[in-house]
């Protein structure tokens, strides 16, 4: 089975001098998760078209269903990683979370809608 890829629902930007900030939501779809995530900079990149030459400043993720997965951006590597409580662990203990199995399905995370913050510097100027 493929490689599961992200597929943009809504969006919403707003600027100022510095920044261009952009919300909106997006779905997993269907395929299998790879060890590190799924590609997450390249899609915004696409999805968005910021006028930055750079990478995100920053990405908030997270769940609107309440689904109890933990969506987070590595940014070393641009993807954004699915994390769950470990099976032999719980809330109440200190264990840390854990990433999804590599080949796993994502059913579960396919029926949730992801929220996002992209915060993007804005190129500068340059008179010609």
């Amino acid at each position: 089975m493929a490689v599961a890829v992200l597929i943009g629902q809504s969006k919403h930007a707003t600027n100022d001098f510095n920044h261009e900030i952009y919300c909106g939501t997006f779905l997993v779809g269907p395929g299998t998760y790879v060890p590190g995530g799924l590609a997450l900079d390249s899609f915004l990149l696409a999805y968005l078209l910021p006028k930055s030459n750079s990478k995100p400043l920053s990405v908030q993720l997270w769940s609107t269903e309440g689904s109890g997965y933990i969506y987070q951006r590595i940014e070393l590597t641009g993807t954004m990683m699915v994390l769950q409580v470990p099976l032999t662990g719980s809330l109440t203990t200190a264990a840390p979370l854990v990433e999804l199995l590599a080949g796993n399905t994502l059913s579960a995370v396919q029926a949730d809608t992801i929220r996002f913050e992209a915060r993007y510097r804005r190129n500068a100027f340059v008179a010609p």
